[in-house]
């Protein structure tokens, strides 16, 4: 499974082959992350990495989640995943990651596109939700560029703290 963004870069089903550069950016920009990725603050070896690529792939397997990695020239440099994937209401989650180095460049927002446009014409999918922390600016850019719009606001308790998260959502017509 392979989704092309630019001939430079694609979307493919996360492998084991991409935890060392997976692993390798998060821990190099774990103050870039933390504030958003509360795992990168307990990553301490590539074996959780690891972990989580085995655990995405079952979760493919089994319809729940589609987690790809972002290549950039053959190289995996950010994560984009559907979770919670709502067969009978045709709707899922998206989150997403990106390499700092290629922050601001469009990539995400045209990963996010072509997710969507994969979904909506392969799987009929037609509900899109993506819920950005309050202070996640960048976030919520490649929401609102790729054509979301805010429609609410959750709070999540996590840990001792809660936390705001901005709720986007974007609505497909059936291709039926």
């Amino acid at each position: 499974m392979e989704i092309e963004l630019t001939h430079l870069t694609h979307l493919v089903q996360i492998q084991p082959t991409h935890a060392t550069s997976l692993f390798s950016i998060l821990t190099i920009h774990r103050s870039h992350f933390s504030p958003w990725l509360p795992f990168v603050n307990e990553l301490r070896d590539i074996e959780q990495t690891e972990k989580f690529i085995r655990e995405s792939q079952v979760l493919w397997e089994s319809k729940k989640d589609f987690s790809f990695a972002i290549l950039e020239k053959g190289q995996a440099r950010g994560v984009i995943s559907a979770k919670n994937l709502n067969w009978i209401e045709k709707s899922t989650e998206l989150g997403y990651w990106l390499d700092p180095s290629l922050q601001n460049s469009g990539i995400m927002t045209l990963a996010v596109n072509r997710l969507v446009e994969f979904l909506t014409v392969e799987f009929q999918f037609q509900t899109f939700w993506i819920k950005c922390a309050e202070d996640n600016l960048p976030s919520q850019r490649v929401a609102l560029k790729a054509g979301f719009e805010q429609v609410g606001v959750e709070k999540r308790d996590i840990g001792k703290v809660q936390a705001v998260f901005l709720k986007f959502q974007l609505k497909k017509e059936s291709l039926e």
